[in-house]
């Protein structure tokens, strides 16, 4: 299944976090690029970011992994229906971004 770009998706049941193997089904997000071995990158939604929460963004920015976009096969995840703007998600990672700042992290 192709996905086109700004499309939400949701991670389908049993699907693991690729970097730490914690179960993150049901995560959404909006695809921002499908590639040719049919990879998708999801920029996480507003919703997602606040369930994934600081302590986990903090441990993705300690190890340089990106904690507002993963990439899963296209296999893992399925259509979903839109639950926020692009403003929300922005309004999110900056708060985000603004207290690791203040927690010198």
């Amino acid at each position: 299944m192709k996905f086109k770009i700004g499309e939400s998706v949701a991670v389908k049941s049993g699907v693991t976090d690729p970097d730490f193997g914690f179960d993150i089904s049901g995560w959404q997000g909006r695809v921002q690029e499908v590639d040719n071995t049919d990879t998708v990158f999801i920029r996480w939604d507003s919703l997602t970011l606040n369930q994934m929460g600081l302590d986990l963004a903090i441990r993705c920015e300690e190890e340089n992994f990106d904690w507002e976009v993963m990439t899963l096969a296209i296999t893992e995840v399925e259509k979903a229906s839109i639950r926020d703007t692009e403003d929300d998600v922005d309004r999110v990672a900056s708060f985000m971004k603004a207290k690791m700042i203040e927690m010198g992290k």
